[in-house]
């Protein structure tokens, strides 16, 4: 548990993190198959040819050449399997799996780990942390909004591969109740998003605009763009088109917080008086599109902006979402910002953006699909450092990645092991203490960096927080049930509890002068040093983000009655071998 961890365990997390540094509505459309025309089963029209990798890959060399760019040279299986883990399921393989990888002698191995992982239910999970916190912002709670209703339904969504032009459909036009006591009530958990901007439709349409079109409209919310086309007049009629959505509580004696949001033929937006909505120059606004196209007229505005926003000719949607994707994955996107896209900021290789974009959209926004074809990339499958480069231009390598905070703590828990812990100590709310973990791991890592920035520096309550906070300090140790307690039952020496040590965190096999260096340090005399529970923290009072840091710690600490306090000196070397681990670069990071 806490104790100062030894010199030379400091100086091997740093050697390694130096080491490191080296168009249809119809689903059944978009899917191929039998679709009712009139009244008759027809087969589907033939799906396009399609853009490959291949195409995308001579795009970059041509674009290399020409720029007189040395691209890095391709990473190994054993990168490649954590890199696409992080990436896609938000945490780091198991180490069974990095072992049955690198045994897997298959040409396409890579291609076939994509596909397992996408068809997980942690690719389906780790998309509903990103969305939910793309939609719902931080981590704070708002009694109306149920997020884990949401999180349910994004989840579901990427789970059964909705068309991304279907779920953005559903969230714009969402309709129903979002949350009850009742379990066989029919939430629809889409509505929470809408709910978020009760009062304030700016919001709404300036967070709709930029998310799913990449369109920052919002600055022309009080006046007219002085260099953009955007003015307040097409700022005052986007937002229009959701003036006529309301929400009102379902039984106020019952639960004042269960709401059902639905359109009307007036101004009502959601929980907005007439006072208030006489007021609005919103709700006397004309509804229409961004590229002027007139909705007043329509019978449900809003359905209206969703259907202008998803057609395939659409001039943002599909662009958008390619481009957020392929920042995801390699660590900047064609334009950036990826929510950013106007003439006056001009994508690198626009070409390449458009025929991805475009074939996206002529394959029926499949999700999958596109991602498959971003990880089969070049681009994607290169090593994150090249010799003599600092940088990598033109994604020429691939970018160190600093986990985000759900990463980071997913990864922790599943390299140590500490699930079972987390039940325990959680009680019956599980779920709960992952929430006031993850704000934990907000309050200090969730740190906006400048696009352009080529490195990362963490702050000191960062390194602080890995280096002597109870999450790192109480994962490291030995509790009955976690992973060190298992490696180190299994006495099967030395050598072969630090290579699972490697696996479990590293998601490889140490490097021969990395295993000597360490049975070299598990075996130096030393005497066991008696432990000493660190004083618990102070109260925190307040609705604030440093409480749920509070909060998280006080729970944690809860891990210190269940550690074995007769600790021998072998096992503390351990808990040394794994804390340095934790806390190396190579551990924090995504490369």
């Amino acid at each position: 548990m806490p104790r100062s961890r030894s010199l030379a365990s400091l100086t091997l997390a740093l050697a390694i993190g130096v080491a490191a540094c080296r168009h249809a509505l119809n689903t059944e459309s978009a899917s191929g198959s039998l679709v009712p025309h009139d009244g008759h089963d027809v087969p589907a029209p033939a799906e396009p040819p399609g853009l490959t990798a291949r195409d995308v890959d001579e795009a970059l060399r041509a674009a290399w050449k020409e720029a007189n760019v040395e691209p890095a040279a391709r990473v190994d299986d054993a990168g490649f399997l954590r890199r696409a883990w992080l990436d896609l399921a938000g945490t780091v393989p198991p180490p069974d799996v990095v072992t049955r990888f690198a045994a897997d002698g298959s040409p396409d191995k890579r291609h076939a780990a994509v596909a397992a992982i996408l068809a997980s239910p942690r690719f389906a999970e780790h998309q509903a942390n990103v969305w939910e916190r793309l939609l719902l912002g931080p981590l704070v709670r708002i009694p109306i909004v149920d997020r884990h209703a949401f999180h349910d339904w994004m989840k579901n969504a990427f789970a059964s591969n909705m068309p991304y032009d279907q779920m953005a459909y559903q969230l714009v036009t969402a309709t129903g109740q979002n949350q009850s006591e009742d379990e066989a009530a029919p939430v629809n958990g889409a509505v929470n998003w809408l709910l978020r901007f009760r009062g304030v439709p700016e919001d709404l349409a300036g967070t709709t605009s930029r998310v799913f079109l990449g369109v920052q409209i919002q600055c022309a919310q009080c006046h007219d763009h002085k260099t953009e086309k955007w003015t307040q007049a097409n700022f005052r009629s986007f937002t229009a088109c959701f003036m006529r959505t309301k929400a009102q509580a379902i039984d106020r004696k019952a639960n004042k917080h269960e709401l059902l949001v639905e359109d009307t033929d007036r101004p009502a937006f959601l929980r907005q008086g007439k006072r208030v909505l006489a007021k609005n120059p919103y709700a006397a606004a004309a509804p229409a599109a961004l590229d002027g196209t007139d909705f007043a007229k329509s019978e449900n505005p809003r359905q209206a902006l969703a259907r202008w926003m998803i057609d395939p000719q659409n001039p943002w949607f599909a662009k958008a979402f390619v481009n957020r994707m392929w920042g995801a994955l390699l660590g900047r996107g064609f334009v950036e910002p990826v929510d950013d896209l106007r003439a006056s900021n001009p994508a690198l290789l626009p070409a390449v953006l458009d025929k991805l974009a475009a074939d996206f959209a002529a394959h029926g926004f499949d999700v999958r699909r596109l991602v498959t074809q971003l990880t089969d990339t070049e681009a994607y499958q290169l090593a994150s450092a090249a010799p003599g480069k600092a940088d990598g231009p033109l994604w020429s390598r691939y970018p160190l990645k600093a986990l985000g905070p759900d990463e980071l703590l997913d990864a922790i828990v599943a390299a140590t092991g500490a699930e079972p812990v987390l039940e325990r100590i959680g009680d019956e709310d599980l779920e709960g203490l992952r929430t006031a973990l993850r704000k934990q791991m907000a309050f200090l890592f969730d740190v906006d960096e400048e696009p352009e920035d080529t490195g990362y520096q963490g702050t000191i309550a960062q390194a602080l927080m890995l280096l002597n906070g109870r999450l790192v300090n109480g994962t490291a140790s030995l509790i009955p049930g976690d992973a060190l307690a298992t490696i180190l039952a299994e006495r099967k020496g030395d050598a072969a509890a630090i290579e699972a040590l490697y696996l479990r965190t590293l998601s490889r096999l140490p490097a021969p002068e990395e295993l000597a260096h360490w049975e070299g340090f598990v075996k130096a005399p030393r005497d066991a040093v008696a432990w000493q529970p660190p004083a618990p923290p102070g109260p925190k009072r307040g609705n604030n983000p440093a409480k749920a840091a509070y909060v998280g710690e006080r729970r944690l600490a809860r891990t210190e009655r269940m550690v074995l306090h007769k600790e021998t000196p072998r096992q503390q070397a351990f808990e040394d071998v794994l804390w340095a681990l934790l806390n190396s670069t190579e551990f924090t990071f995504n490369h």
